[in-house]
């Protein structure tokens, strides 16, 4: 048993937990914050961050060796992953964290899509069955409170489409630095963050100079919490890749679900009561169930 990669697939969906409980407070507590606006104030924040990490972590060959065949697997995994994060803050403006991040369970769906029609990959009965359970739990999550917008349930399933396509581009990078610089799996999973999210901070300076509005102080400051999550959770999603496979380290990081439910009514004691209007027993029960669903379904389809 590799203590060190459950430790990082633990980190990972302990850290996405809090980073997507962590966005919809900024949301609801700082007025006028839009969706784009969070995810410029977040990717500043990010862009500094890998910044600091390229420096721990440098590599001159990162930008002279290869540097312009990996620009587009680079340009996709960052554009992709923005518009993705941006889809998903502007579905928890109306939906709850507790709701929003098991529909998450939905990638499962796209990726099988993804997979059939560009790919020509053939999907077994297993895997219909975890497309069945990850549909089936976002119907239970439908009921497990006021009714699900449509227009959020869209914005839901199409950040899946976005980030099944970031990873693709992820995966793509990952290779091309761990082959053109003869890197080991996890060098090159860490050079392959950092530099993703310094293009994820390019991209968050032109959404501040062209279209959104100055950035505020409040506006930055509830940002700060959801940057440093976010990317925490990237980084040990890396490294329990590295150390477990990536098939495992999927269904840590799949136990995020849960953890979004349990940490909720934390969250609301410490006096973030902006997370849930209502949260009776029933309705955890209920979303906890289908966080659970989406779990089993993430196991079932790696198989």
């Amino acid at each position: 048993m590799d203590v060190a990669g459950l430790i990082a697939g633990f980190l990972t969906a302990l850290c996405s937990s809090i980073a997507f409980l962590s966005s919809t407070w900024a949301l609801k507590r700082t007025p006028g914050l839009s969706a784009p606006g969070l995810l410029a104030d977040a990717g500043i924040v990010m862009g500094v961050l890998s910044i600091a990490l390229l420096g721990i972590f440098w590599e001159p060959r990162l930008f002279s060796e290869g540097f312009a065949a990996r620009l587009p697997a680079l340009l996709g995994a960052a554009v992709f992953f923005s518009l993705g994060q941006t889809l998903v803050f502007a579905a928890q403006r109306s939906v709850e964290a507790s709701r929003v991040v098991p529909l998450l369970g939905l990638k499962l769906p796209v990726l099988a899509v993804i997979s059939v029609c560009f790919m020509h990959d053939s999907i077994g009965w297993l895997k219909c069955v975890a497309i069945a359970l990850a549909v089936l739990s976002a119907f239970v999550l439908n009921n497990a409170g006021t009714r699900i917008p449509a227009k959020s349930f869209l914005l839901v399933i199409a950040a899946c489409v976005s980030y099944s396509l970031s990873d693709t581009y992820l995966t793509k990078l990952t290779d091309l630095i761990e082959r053109g610089l003869s890197e080991s799996t996890l060098m090159a999973a860490i050079h392959c963050t950092i530099l993703t999210y310094i293009m994820v901070g390019l991209i968050a300076a032109c959404i501040l100079a062209f279209w959104h509005k100055p950035l505020t102080r409040a506006a930055f400051a509830h940002s700060v919490p959801f940057s440093v999550f976010w990317l925490g959770c990237i980084v040990a999603l890396n490294i329990a890749f590295a150390r477990l496979g990536t098939v495992h380290g999927v269904i840590l990081q799949n136990t995020r679900a849960i953890w979004t439910i349990l940490l909720t009514p934390v969250f609301i004691m410490l006096g973030c009561t902006a997370l849930e209007t209502r949260l009776t027993a029933s309705l955890f029960w209920r979303r906890l169930a289908a966080s659970a669903m989406v779990l089993l379904a993430a196991f079932l389809y790696s198989l």
